[in-house]
């Protein structure tokens, strides 16, 4: 630990969903990884990682407790992990104002979380181009904390992607990631004014859990109305299912990825008559529920995909 990162800190928040009591050796484990990796000094706990809200039992605060909480973390740390999912870290926007944002403008803290997190992670991507991380803290172990900490050192880090679902491309095709979870960012997109973000810059990841063939479309509808698939550089799926490695997790996959290529048949067409082909790279371990060979995401940085199957991500 130099003196440099010694002084940085990181605080571990729960916007959405609260940990139980079977979750706190894992919290501690990833707060010595990531403390340890990083080689930070402070950590400032929420209190709020255990509670329950009174009213509404699945977030574990109240809306202005929630967001005190996140405005005092943008201002006073370094690293803020968002430790679980769940529903409710949406809620936070509507309580942040033009000073916050000018907050993560100037300070660029450095946000990690998932799922439900990465509709934080998009907004702050797309709002104040601060990049973030899209990774289940709470799955760090010794296999995956390198990566990690490689990514956020500024290094390159390689993940291995599972097969092309389209033709592959004649080289390497690079952009900005964003996306995360599938249903969370189509929620990121509807509102009365979307975030512009340029999709020819970008290479869309998307994972989901707990949907069915109807939902999956009703999302895709969604993103061809916000016409993110007639210019995006590239489109990477994970997981779909709950557990792909059970037998109903494995037919539900395999299900939800000829839909997606049925649905998308007419644009992958036409865009091949522009001389602009959609890759579409399949990558089973972007999951919900896995923590071997689980890749970190940085939204906002940069992700290249080879014709080899590599993709490769930089934070910066």
């Amino acid at each position: 630990m130099n003196e440099e990162t010694a002084n940085k800190s990181i605080c571990v928040i729960a916007p959405s969903t609260r940990l139980t009591e079977r979750d706190l050796p894992l919290l501690k484990n990833a707060i010595h990884l990531l403390r340890g990796g990083m080689g930070l000094g402070k950590v400032a706990l929420s209190v709020h990682l255990f509670t329950r809200d009174e009213k509404i039992d699945h977030v574990t605060a109240s809306v202005v407790e929630r967001s005190q909480e996140f405005k005092a973390a943008i201002r006073e740390h370094d690293v803020i992990v968002s430790i679980a999912g769940g529903t409710g870290a949406e809620d936070l926007l509507l309580t942040l104002d033009r000073a916050d944002f000018r907050v993560i403008r100037k300070r660029k803290p450095l946000f990690i979380g998932f799922s439900d997190f990465s509709f934080l992670l998009n907004e702050f991507y797309s709002r104040c181009r601060v990049p973030g991380i899209l990774f289940p803290c709470l799955r760090l172990n010794e296999g995956n904390i390198g990566e990690l900490v490689s990514l956020i050192q500024g290094e390159e880090i390689v993940y291995r992607g599972s097969s092309w679902l389209s033709d592959p491309p004649p080289g390497t095709v690079s952009g900005i990631p964003i996306g995360g979870n599938l249903t969370t960012f189509v929620n990121f997109l509807n509102r009365l004014n979307p975030p512009r973000l340029g999709w020819r810059d970008h290479v869309l990841f998307i994972e989901d859990v707990g949907i069915d063939i109807e939902d999956l479309h009703r999302l895709l509808a969604a993103l061809r109305r916000h016409r993110v698939f007639r210019n995006i550089r590239g489109l990477v799926i994970g997981s779909l299912a709950g557990d792909v490695s059970t037998p109903a997790g494995s037919e539900f996959q395999d299900q939800a990825l000829s839909f997606i290529m049925a649905y998308l048949a007419g644009v992958l067409k036409k865009r091949r008559e522009q001389n602009s082909a959609l890759p579409i790279l399949l990558m089973r371990e972007f999951a919900h529920d896995t923590t071997r060979g689980l890749p970190a995401v940085p939204v906002g940085g940069l992700a290249s995909l080879s014709v080899s199957l590599d993709v490769a991500f930089r934070l910066q």
